[in-house]
């Protein structure tokens, strides 16, 4: 099966549960789940922030700061396991009810019209359908939303950083002999792609 089959095929699993009858419980869970996600990429921004002014303060000797920064370590470092913990748990909740729905609905399909009957005749037929429906789905929901989610969380990552860096590296002057030259923004963003293309390939 292609790739774009392949996503069809997901897609077509995937959608009658968020467009069915516990669709806004779903889409609320999962835009909870979200925002915890962006919450916790918004931490890391700043725990990243925070490392430059606590070294700061440890450079200049500064205790008041220095401890003022302790604090703020403490205050984002709970904020983060908070921010985990509900998130795992709002994602398996949805997880959980995703994988009921689902399962009642194809176990529905296995036992209507004594379908389970006839695939007694079937020598093709796969052993313990109904388990094999219960695992399967099991691991498409959480498959689903572990990539879903991972996607969203490093692509907000990525651009978050590079943002970052393009905002503290500045411009990068390229004389060209005389007054003349031209400056090149944000160089160190798009020198690290280049590495970054480089390494992989």
């Amino acid at each position: 099966m292609s790739k774009g089959g392949f996503l069809r095929a997901a897609w077509k699993l995937a959608w009658p549960f968020w467009m069915g009858e516990e669709r806004w419980s779903a889409r609320l869970l999962l835009g909870a789940v979200i925002a915890l996600n962006l919450s916790a990429v918004w931490l890391n921004v700043r725990l990243n922030s925070w490392n430059n002014d606590f070294y700061n303060a440890l450079q200049e000797y500064d205790w008041p700061k220095f401890w003022w920064q302790f604090a703020i370590f403490g205050m984002i470092a709970a904020s983060l396991i908070v921010v985990a913990v509900y998130q795992q748990y709002l994602r398996q909740i949805l997880q959980i009810r995703w994988r009921r729905w689902m399962t009642e609905r194809y176990l529905k399909d296995w036992l209507s019209d004594q379908a389970y009957y006839r695939m007694q005749f079937d020598q093709s037929s796969t052993d313990n359908p109904d388990q094999r429906i219960s695992d399967d789905l099991d691991r498409f929901t959480s498959i689903s939303l572990a990539l879903s989610i991972g996607l969203l969380n490093s692509v907000v990552t990525l651009f978050s950083f590079l943002f970052i860096l393009w905002t503290l590296s500045g411009a990068l002057h390229i004389p060209l002999g005389g007054d003349s030259g031209f400056d090149i923004p944000g160089y160190t963003v798009i020198a690290a792609i280049i590495y970054a293309v480089g390494a992989r390939g």
